[in-house]
């Protein structure tokens, strides 16, 4: 059952007001408030590949600084969290698109006006939208992106989803750091890709008592390109 605004308010107050950053008490408290953010209605989704990675990096973010939050004049607590964190979100899948276009696209730099003639230019990286941050439809701007709205890739995803969970060949169950088999790249999936809400990073570095920057390496390095090599197989690939 989702918290009040008086309850929310206090659990708040009483993570700013414990001055030992480390006691088991405040994490505590830290962890069911991010529990609760997690279901704020309104938050910032993207289709990019990477979305998640930035959300965690919003959570950890919000777990740093909840006590420079301040409430906005005229707006519920939830309303003003839920603005609060999309603000931080939209500069993080912001710079998703910034480095996915650098990477792909060097040729083109996002912050050159689309029309240099017009009175009042938009850059590309205006074009993105507050709320679902679909790229602009515009020639020459990362193709992948724009695939990711087609049905196509939903149908690839779902099975996906499937292959994932059947793993009948083992491919993602054994794929795991040394000594540590249950963070393998299966388990990660299921709680960072198609869970929902997604776990996030820290709640499962502290789950499988692994290492955080050796989880997120991990996922990266080897998770990742694994889900890009079976929707490849699945039936979509970025190149068509």
């Amino acid at each position: 059952m989702a918290m009040t605004e008086e309850q929310l308010q206090e659990l708040i107050t009483r993570i700013c007001e414990n001055p030992d950053l480390q006691s088991a008490k405040r994490r505590k408290d830290i962890e069911r408030l991010l529990r609760e953010l997690q279901q704020l209605s309104g938050l910032i989704q993207s289709s990019h590949l990477l979305y998640l990675e930035a959300l965690d990096q919003t959570w950890l973010w919000v777990s740093n600084h909840i006590c420079n939050f301040e409430r906005q004049p005229n707006l519920s607590i939830k309303e003003s969290l839920k603005n609060w964190i999309n603000g931080y979100l939209k500069r993080r899948i912001q710079d998703l698109y910034i480095n996915q276009a650098k990477q792909q696209h060097d040729e083109l730099s996002l912050d050159i006006p689309i029309h240099e003639n017009s009175e009042n230019p938009l850059t590309f990286l205006e074009q993105l939208s507050d709320n679902s941050f679909n790229a602009p439809t515009l020639s020459g701007i990362d193709s992948y992106i724009e695939k990711c709205r087609n049905i196509n890739i939903q149908v690839a995803l779902d099975n996906l989803e499937h292959y994932v969970e059947e793993d009948p060949e083992h491919i993602f169950q054994n794929c795991h750091p040394r000594k540590n088999p249950n963070c393998n790249c299966k388990f990660l999936c299921q709680k960072l890709v198609f869970q929902y809400p997604p776990d996030t990073f820290a709640n499962i570095s502290r789950e499988l008592e692994i290492n955080y920057d050796t989880l997120r390496s991990f996922w990266k390095r080897k998770c990742l390109p694994l889900l890009q090599q079976k929707l490849e197989e699945l039936g979509y690939s970025r190149d068509e």
